[in-house]
Formats: C-alpha cells, sequence, structure tokens
C-alpha cells in the first residue's frame, strides 16, 4: 500500500477508535500546543527572521502572541463548545428531545500560505484539534525555516497518533 494511504488509514483508525474525541484528550494537545509555543518562542522567532525578515516583536504581535491566544480562548471554552446545544420545538416535537450534537469531521487537512507561516498553520490546528478531529499539517514549503520547525520540533510535543506532518523536507 502507498505511504500516503497507510498514513491516511492510521489517522481514520485513531478517530474511529474514539481516541481524539474525549475532552481530556483535547485538552492535554491544546496544552502542549500552548508549550511547544513558550518553549520555542527564540526559535520561531529566528525561523520567521530568516523566511520573512520579521522583527521579534512583528513574529510576537503577528504569530505567536496571535496562535497562543487561541490555544488560551480554546481551552477556556472547549467544555462550552462541546456541550450539546437545546433548540427551539414545534407542536409536532413537542414530547421529543431536540438537540444539537457538535461531532467532529475525521480528519483534517491544513494547508497553509507562506506569509504569515506560523499563525495560519497553527490557528486552524487549534480548531482542529479542539472539535476532536485528527490532523494532516502542509506548512508552505516558501518558509522554508519555519517548515523546519514544525517539522523537527512540533512533533515532540503533540500525539502522532492525531497529528501527521505533510512537509516537503
Amino acid at each position: 500500500m502507498d505511504p500516503i494511504e497507510d498514513t491516511l488509514q492510521r489517522l481514520r483508525e485513531a478517530f474511529n477508535a474514539g481516541r481524539t474525541r474525549p475532552a481530556t484528550f483535547r485538552a492535554a494537545q491544546l496544552r502542549a500546543l500552548g508549550r511547544f509555543l513558550q518553549d520555542n518562542k527564540q526559535l520561531l522567532q529566528d525561523a520567521l527572521a530568516q523566511d520573512l525578515h520579521k522583527s521579534a516583536f512583528e513574529s510576537e504581535v503577528s504569530e505567536i502572541a496571535i496562535s497562543q491566544g487561541e490555544v488560551t480562548l480554546a481551552l477556556r471554552n472547549l467544555r462550552a463548545w462541546m456541550k450539546d446545544e437545546r433548540v427551539p420545538k414545534n407542536l409536532a416535537t413537542q414530547l421529543d428531545s431536540a438537540f444539537i450534537r457538535k461531532e467532529p469531521f475525521g480528519l483534517v487537512l491544513i494547508v497553509a500560505p507562506w506569509n504569515y507561516p506560523l499563525n495560519l498553520t497553527l490557528v486552524p490546528l487549534v480548531g482542529a484539534l479542539a472539535a476532536g478531529n485528527c490532523v494532516v499539517l502542509k506548512p508552505s514549503e516558501i518558509s522554508s525555516s519555519m517548515e523546519k520547525v514544525l517539522a523537527e520540533v512540533l512533533p515532540r510535543y503533540l500525539d502522532q497518533g492525531a497529528l501527521v506532518w505533510a512537509g516537503s523536507s
């Protein structure tokens, strides 16, 4: 079988087994993503300087702080986002229970552009992890320094059974 098909099958099996659904798993992944941002701030700033000539201030404001803010927001609201949402009933459904159950999609592909390589990779990743999905990440090869940092360092923080790297390196 093709290695890509094997990888996708492995992710689908992890999702179908329910590995990514519990709130505890989702929160742990989000906290790990937050630690990645804190522990590697200088490395991320250096990669952004190499790729896009961003100053440390600009990297912090336009990339790192926004990503960290999304992690914080998701952690703060995760349980509420996962709760079933009651909806109004009409005369025909008065005796039924009516609600919206929020279910993850399963497998998500995140393809990020080059111009905000950290922000536009991690912000969608936060949403995908908070929703309980497995993820294939594909950052831009144009931002090669950031792509390298994400490929080499991020996997140390996140569960590799639910996240796959699809970089060009």
